[in-house]
């Protein structure tokens, strides 16, 4: 299993995580790396996108060669959220141009476009059967991926429950549960009717700069503090399970490995975090 990290310095280090340790360096000078996503179908091959203020296109981006099979323009600000299909060559693309994108990877240009009023996110679910898009409001738009052209299928207001647009937005790999992470708070909503389920604690102005993830069996959610602990809550009741410790910095991302006992943080520096087999 791979890892991408993508620096200021306009690198991103890919890293193997069964041996916590780099396995390539790509550099990036003419545009940078604002988001990467890897694909579905080729560890080697992914989704970035741009840094440059000038030009805020998607790459496709193959590592194993280090060149760009695709450049996809469309979008006219920056790019907040890249979502590749899970087994279909297709992927999302949120923006602050009031767009959410579906793009297919043998085409240059965008196959769909789903206006907003701000700022937008956008997921597919874990099956690719639905994708989930904020587009300015606090509002969630659901949306057959096969039938999109025929609009939303439902929406819920997320009002009653936050206070401001979301900063991403997730489905738990169960299908059954939604998670909305704004600029101060992180939400779960039950992916069927709506609801809220749980809200998590998080620090004022902390949540809107770490993004949280799932565990596999969507048990546990996880995400960094402001003082560097990263947090596993239990998913349904917010419940705090367990703190880890070692970060003095902000984790941007902590994921749990879909296929191993392994949790990877980020902050100023990367962590790999396996269980204490010595404790009960």
């Amino acid at each position: 299993m791979l890892l991408p990290k993508y620096l200021q310095d306009k690198s991103v280090y890919v890293y193997s995580c069964e041996k916590a340790g780099r396995a390539r360096h790509l550099r990036c000078e003419k545009y940078g790396v604002g988001l990467i996503r890897f694909l579905h179908n080729d560890r080697d091959c992914a989704v970035a996108a741009s840094r440059n203020e000038a030009d805020h296109l998607l790459k496709y981006w193959d590592f194993h060669d280090n060149k760009y099979l695709r450049l996809f323009r469309s979008h006219t600000a920056r790019v907040t959220s890249v979502s590749p299909h899970p087994y279909e060559d297709l992927f999302l693309s949120g923006a602050e141009d009031r767009s959410v994108l579906l793009w297919d990877l043998r085409q240059e240009r965008p196959v769909a476009k789903i206006n907003g009023q701000g700022p937008t996110v956008a997921s597919f679910d874990q099956q690719g059967l639905v994708f989930a898009a904020c587009v300015g409001q606090p509002k969630l738009h659901l949306f057959d991926t096969r039938n999109y052209a025929k609009g939303e299928f439902t929406s819920f207001d997320l009002r009653p429950h936050v206070t401001d647009q979301a900063q991403t937005v997730q489905f738990s790999p169960c299908g059954k549960y939604l998670l909305v992470r704004t600029r101060s708070q992180m939400v779960l909503i039950d992916a069927f009717d709506g609801e809220m389920i749980c809200e998590y604690p998080a620090e004022t102005g902390a949540a809107g700069t770490s993004v949280p993830s799932f565990s596999p069996d969507s048990q546990y959610v996880i995400s960094g503090e402001g003082n560097g602990d990263v947090c596993v809550w239990a998913t349904t009741n917010a419940r705090l399970v367990h703190k880890l410790e070692g970060h003095t910095t902000q984790p941007a991302r902590a994921l749990f490995s879909p296929a191993h006992a392994l949790v990877v943080t980020a902050a100023e520096t990367l962590a790999w975090w396996i269980p204490d087999t010595t404790t009960s």
